[in-house]
């Protein structure tokens, strides 16, 4: 099973370097995706090993908005 680590605990030298995903592979690091689409859009929380999802024009490249900490906006059902 793959074990998920969240930023908080990864090397500071790992941290400085931006990750990037593209739509349809899977997730590198817990954390607040924002779209190549355009800077203006709402992050989005995508879970470790999740697969990324497509941004508003359809397949583009995410990048880990390190500005962004905390939780996802809303509880998935069942972790209530």
């Amino acid at each position: 099973m793959k074990k998920i680590t969240s930023l908080q605990y990864r090397k500071a030298s790992e941290r400085r370097v931006q990750l990037k995903a593209s739509t349809g592979s899977h997730c590198p690091a817990n954390g607040f995706w924002r779209p190549e689409d355009g800077p203006s859009s709402d992050p989005v929380f995508v879970f470790e090993g999740s697969m990324m999802p497509p941004g508003k024009r359809g397949s583009t490249m995410w990048y880990l908005d390190d500005s962004q900490v905390g939780p996802p906006a809303y509880l998935l059902p069942g972790l209530n």
